[in-house]
């Protein structure tokens, strides 16, 4: 295990210390659960669509602009 020092707002230290009296633990342990918490919702589930790839094909002619609401939005 590493040590590390952090710098913390005064109202986010204070919440810390606080959830750390009510749940018997250090402020690190809480820390430490927190961050690993984070890090396990948080990972990516591969690469993102290209949000372009829905439009992709949809051009029917050579100049899009001129068309764009009506092609993407039927307007």
């Amino acid at each position: 295990m590493k040590r590390t020092t952090v710098f913390l707002p005064d109202d986010l230290h204070e919440q810390l210390r606080l959830e750390a009296f009510r749940s018997r633990q250090s402020m690190a342990q809480v820390i430490r659960f927190r961050l690993e918490s984070a890090s396990r919702r948080k990972k990516p589930s591969g690469p993102r669509p290209d949000p372009l790839l829905k439009v992709a094909g949809i051009c029917r002619g050579p100049v899009l602009s001129k068309s764009i609401d009506e092609e993407l939005y039927g307007i």
